[in-house]
């Protein structure tokens, strides 16, 4: 039952990271990032066209989109402007939980890390994103009660599950 709890806990963790990227937007004057289509174009042309980690053009039906910090309950990204950028289904799936700029070394060297690390950089600044939200108390608290509170209503069903089940086989 461990791995179902963290698997509740940590889909909650994920709904209030969007939440919160929600108000997040709006508190610095920003569309929420769902994405729209104009969003997606905006986000593209941000990055030319192109993968924000190995460079390789994208487009709208092409691009997935990557958050710079995971959201996940040790990272804490939001799903918001200045966090999400585009990249390459491949590099997506490859980057998985890391670092950004640990990831981007990787991908690339030198002056074309530079580049790439730059426009990161800029458009981290111009949405004005900062990563330390200082969310960390409100999210592991929400971890920890939502994992509990499942698991007192998975409890609840299945012992109703097993009186039904054992009213059932003493009919037969």
């Amino acid at each position: 039952m461990v791995i179902a709890k963290s698997i509740i806990s940590n889909s909650a963790i994920r709904i209030f990271l969007q939440e919160v990227g929600k108000f997040y937007d709006k508190e610095r004057g920003f569309e929420p990032f769902i994405p729209k289509k104009n969003q997606k174009i905006e986000l593209l042309e941000c990055f030319n066209y192109m993968c924000c980690y190995c460079g390789i053009h994208i487009d709208e039906n092409t691009f997935s989109q990557d958050h710079l910090i995971p959201m996940n309950k040790s990272d804490l990204g939001l799903h918001a402007w200045g966090n999400v950028v585009p990249c390459c289904k491949e590099c997506n799936n490859v980057k998985q939980q890391k670092p950004w700029v640990e990831f981007l070394s990787n991908k690339s060297t030198g002056k074309i890390f530079a580049a790439r690390k730059n426009i990161i950089d800029s458009f981290i600044t111009a949405k004005n994103y900062d990563p330390n939200m200082n969310i960390q108390e409100y999210a592991g608290n929400l971890y920890e009660d939502v994992g509990q509170v499942a698991m007192t209503l998975i409890n609840l069903r299945y012992k109703q599950a097993e009186a039904g089940i054992k009213q059932l086989l003493q009919k037969k």
